[in-house]
């Protein structure tokens, strides 16, 4: 092997060796908000039913293309301190084609049920410190 092609070898590997201390040495997600939650709101249901984020985190509901009924978001009780309690709940409700996003600063439970079926449709949303 020509000492040209053993320096270019070597040069690579420690190129690489770099790159990765970089890499182990960076936190995972630095830089990049988490992903929302994702909640599909269905026929009936929510799914999952209950979701656990950390505070800051958000929740995306999504609703299902399947549906044939009409549904909503509504906050029906908040952890005590909480502002704008409106504002977490959707304004209209829809069949399908909607999504709804909300952050969550405030730590504690929210309990979030459809209107239209309120018996059946509940999702409970844990925000941790």
């Amino acid at each position: 092997m020509p000492v040209r092609g053993r320096g270019a070898k070597l040069a690579a590997a420690c190129l690489a060796a770099a790159c990765l201390a970089g890499a182990a040495a960076t936190p995972a997600g630095a830089g990049k908000a988490a992903k929302p939650k994702l909640v599909s709101v269905a026929d009936f249901f929510f799914g999952p039913s209950a979701v656990t984020i950390h505070r800051g985190g958000k929740v995306k509901w999504v609703w299902a293309a399947t549906n044939t009924e009409s549904h909503d978001v509504h906050l029906k009780k908040g952890p005590k301190g909480l502002k704008q309690k409106g504002s977490y709940s959707t304004k209209t409700t829809a069949v399908t084609n909607a999504t709804f996003v909300k952050a969550f600063p405030t730590p504690g439970t929210y309990n979030f049920i459809c209107t239209i079926h309120p018996t059946k449709m509940k999702l409970t949303v844990t925000v941790k410190k």
